[in-house]
């Protein structure tokens, strides 16, 4: 496995609604990523995805998307994500999938792209987390930090982590 390439280009993008609880998990993982200022590593945060999404994901080689879920985790989960090809517009927000489908479909491009979804306990319309929930972003982004401090990045993430976990 080499090691990561100065040009790799690896977006961090949190998404969600600080005013709503836990909500704000994606955000303030972003805002922990950022603040860490890694080589290569880039953040954006939003309240939602939208179409005008696609074409920042379309000017990076990996990406990772961060957000609250409701679904049981134990306190967070990391998948890979596909494109989803049933795109559609309406005034709420994207997919993480719809917004990488339509990046490949305009761009021509479709990174390896990933889901950290962060345990959330509750939602309701109050500023800052939970304590729970906080802990959550801290195990996320523990995680997080330690993956993209890896020597041997590559643009395939799933083989960078299997190759880093098994030789550690």
């Amino acid at each position: 496995m080499r090691s990561p390439s100065a040009s790799t280009k690896v977006l961090v993008y949190g998404f969600g609604n600080p005013g709503r609880e836990d909500d704000g998990a994606g955000v303030a993982l972003a805002e922990r990523i950022r603040a860490a200022a890694l080589p290569g590593v880039t953040t954006d945060s939003n309240y939602q995805l939208n179409v005008e999404d696609a074409l920042l994901l379309s000017e990076h080689d990996i990406v990772i998307f961060a957000d609250a879920t409701h679904n049981p985790v134990d306190r967070f989960s990391f998948y890979r994500l596909e494109p989803d090809p049933s795109v559609s517009f309406t005034t709420h927000a994207m997919s993480p999938g719809a917004v990488l489908a339509l990046c490949s479909q305009l761009y021509g491009k479709t990174p390896p792209a990933y889901m950290l979804e962060i345990g959330g306990v509750s939602f309701a319309l109050q500023e800052g987390m939970t304590a729970e929930g906080a802990e959550n972003v801290g195990a996320a982004g523990d995680f997080l930090l330690e993956l993209l401090r890896e020597p041997c990045l590559d643009s395939s993430l799933l083989t960078w982590i299997r190759h880093c976990r098994n030789n550690k």
